[in-house]
């Protein structure tokens, strides 16, 4: 006999509220682990980039200041432009298509 009117199925509610609550704490440990290992697989492919622009990007812009600083026409110049923009896009491009195995390399 309950001494509390409504108590069983508050119990009930209770317990099943509180195994609800587990299921979701589980299921964000699941998606905050997804995400880890989402930002550690970014980090180590574009990781080297970063370290690979910041030494190559002050010797490519001090090279390129010598160039146009010399005495050259105004083709010349356009022309060392034009031919840097178009391997900085082809670059660009290699780098944006994206494997179709995601255990490939790149």
């Amino acid at each position: 006999m309950d001494t509390v009117p409504g108590l069983k199925q508050l119990q009930a509610r209770k317990r099943d509220l509180l195994l609800e609550s587990e299921l979701n704490r589980q299921a964000l440990r699941v998606e905050l682990g997804r995400m880890r290992f989402r930002a550690e697989q970014f980090q180590r492919g574009y990781g080297w980039a970063y370290t690979a622009w910041k030494w190559v990007a002050p010797l490519a812009g001090f090279l390129m200041a010598r160039r146009f600083k010399k005495t050259a026409s105004v083709f010349a110049k356009g022309s060392l432009l034009a031919t840097v923009l178009r391997t900085l896009w082809k670059f660009w491009e290699v780098r944006q298509e994206k494997p179709t195995d995601p255990d490939s390399p790149l």
